[in-house]
C-alpha cells in the first residue's frame, strides 16, 4: 500500500481502492505544536489582535473580504495557499499542506524575505524546516505506521482554522471558503471549480458541533458560511453569541 499524507479533500495520488474504504478515513479536530527545542518558535511574536481572518482561495475571496473589513474590526491575518496574493499588505501567518502551494512559497517567501519589514509565520503539517516555522500535527496522531494507513480528511484552510483556535484566538473569521464549485479567486470566471463530495460537509459539521471553541470561528458566506454560521459586528466585539 502506498503511503498517503497531507490533508485534501481530493487526492489524485490516492488508490481508488484506498479512497472506497471508509474505515481510512480519519477526522481531525484538533492540531498541537512539535517545533523541535533547536526550531522552537514564539507564537504569540505573530498574534497581535484577539480576531483573525481567515482567507483562502474561493471565489468569494474579494467580497468576502470587503464586507469583512466593513465591520472595522482590528485583526490579525492567516493566509491560506494563494490567498496570500491578493493582499497588498503585511500579513500575520501563512499556511499551506498541498505539496503544490508549499513548494510555491518556499520557492518564493522565505525566511529572509520580510515585507516592510514585517515577518510572516508559515505553517504547515509535519516538520519541514527549510520553507516554514511552525509545524503542527494532528492531536489524534499516534505513529507514523499509523498515519501512513490512513487519509487524513481536511484541506489548509480547515488546518488553519485549527491552528487559529491553538494559538488562542478569540474570534476566527473565515473568507474565501465557500465550499462550492466555484472557481479559485485568480481563475477565470466559469473555470471548473473543486468537486466537493458528502464526507467534505459532516467534517465541517462535525467539527461545528462537537468540537471545543467552534463557537468562536464563523464564515463570511457559502456553505461554510452555512454551517459555521456567518459573523456580524456584534458578535465580533462579544456583545451577542
Amino acid at each position: 500500500m502506498k503511503t498517503i499524507s497531507g490533508w485534501k479533500w481530493v487526492h489524485k495520488n490516492i488508490p481508488i481502492e484506498q479512497k472506497l474504504k471508509n474505515s481510512n478515513q480519519v477526522k481531525v479536530f484538533g492540531v498541537e505544536l512539535i517545533n523541535p527545542p533547536q526550531l522552537s518558535i514564539n507564537l504569540a511574536d505573530f498574534c497581535r489582535h484577539d480576531t483573525v481572518l481567515v482567507t483562502g482561495d474561493g471565489a468569494t475571496l474579494p467580497a468576502d473580504i470587503k464586507d469583512f473589513e466593513a465591520f472595522g474590526v482590528p485583526h490579525d491575518i492567516y493566509c491560506v495557499n494563494r490567498s496570500m496574493l491578493y493582499f497588498q499588505k503585511p500579513i500575520n501567518h501563512w499556511g499551506a499542506v498541498d505539496c503544490e502551494e508549499a513548494t510555491w512559497f518556499s520557492e518564493n517567501i522565505n525566511g529572509g524575505i520580510k515585507p516592510n519589514g514585517h515577518r510572516i509565520c508559515r505553517h504547515t503539517i509535519g516538520i519541514l524546516p527549510w520553507g516554514f516555522d511552525a509545524f503542527w500535527r494532528a492531536d489524534n496522531f499516534e505513529d507514523m505506521m499509523g498515519y501512513a494507513k490512513n487519509i487524513w480528511t481536511g484541506n489548509s484552510a480547515y488546518m488553519a482554522m485549527l491552528v487559529c483556535l491553538e494559538m488562542g484566538y478569540k474570534k476566527i473569521v473565515v473568507a474565501g471558503v465557500p465550499l462550492d464549485t466555484g472557481p479559485h479567486w485568480y481563475e477565470p470566471e466559469g473555470t471548473e471549480g473543486p468537486n466537493w463530495v458528502g464526507k467534505v460537509y459532516r467534517q465541517w459539521m462535525d467539527f461545528k458541533t462537537k468540537v471545543p471553541g467552534a463557537e468562536k470561528i464563523r464564515s463570511m458566506s457559502g456553505y461554510s458560511g452555512f454551517i459555521l454560521q456567518q459573523p456580524t459586528k456584534e458578535w465580533l466585539n462579544g456583545n451577542t453569541d
